[in-house]
């Protein structure tokens, strides 16, 4: 019965084995885990490791064109991976919330949960042949989210910001309203060109759902 759980339990220290040849010198190394490292390199790697997927995903695919990413959903870190989207539907919840009751909060959160799930369980169904789960559209679908997330960031906070500097016009309110409406056309635009290119979407009744859904997120950005 020892023998039995031991062997599901796997070692923090990994040794490798010491030559024969080896002078008397030499230390045998080890691969150590993460228990014993700093929150500075988990912190790192964790974001090293998003930015490494955003390339994948989201960067190269600003314009009406880009290549096919097809290693995307065959990556099983990448596809199981929902740290990125949690940061990014908080980021978004606490720019578009900041000033307003915190019941507005939880309910973008929730809200934009949801809406990764409804973009996931569409692309499920219009790809009954596809080896891809849930998880992985709903990963995809939250790291598409990332130009959204910029939008809401520079309209809530940046663009108000340095509108605040000058006096309270309407001409400058004016101004603010078509830049953040620019934004938002920029920025759905971009989300949703990055998964039309990584799911392979090809129809309207593939692509339309979606447009719709980052489209209404990223209205609430305007609105709210």
């Amino acid at each position: 019965m020892t023998e039995t759980v031991d062997s599901f339990i796997e070692p923090d220290v990994t040794e490798t084995a010491v030559p024969q040849d080896a002078s008397d010198g030499v230390l045998p190394t080890s691969n150590r885990g993460t228990l014993d490292e700093s929150i500075f390199e988990t912190f790192k790697r964790d974001v090293l490791g998003i930015n490494a997927r955003l390339k994948q995903v989201v960067y190269p695919h600003f314009f009406l064109r880009g290549r096919d990413i097809s290693h995307y959903q065959n990556d099983t870190n990448i596809s199981c991976d929902l740290w990125a989207p949690l940061a990014f539907i908080i980021l978004y919840s606490v720019s578009v919330s900041r000033s307003n009751a915190r019941t507005l909060f939880s309910g973008l959160f929730f809200s934009l949960w949801a809406a990764l799930l409804v973009m996931a369980v569409h692309l499920r169904l219009v790809k009954p042949h596809e080896k891809s789960s849930l998880i992985s559209y709903v990963s995809m679908a939250g790291y598409c989210l990332f130009p959204i997330v910029i939008n809401s960031l520079v309209g809530q906070l940046i663009l108000p910001s340095i509108f605040r500097i000058g006096h309270h016009t309407g001409w400058s309110i004016r101004t603010l309203l078509i830049l953040r409406l620019l934004l938002l056309a920029a920025s759905v635009t971009w989300s949703m060109n990055s998964i039309r290119i990584v799911a392979k979407c090809q129809s309207c009744v593939e692509i339309f759902p979606l447009a719709l859904c980052f489209f209404s997120i990223g209205w609430l950005s305007v609105i709210l």
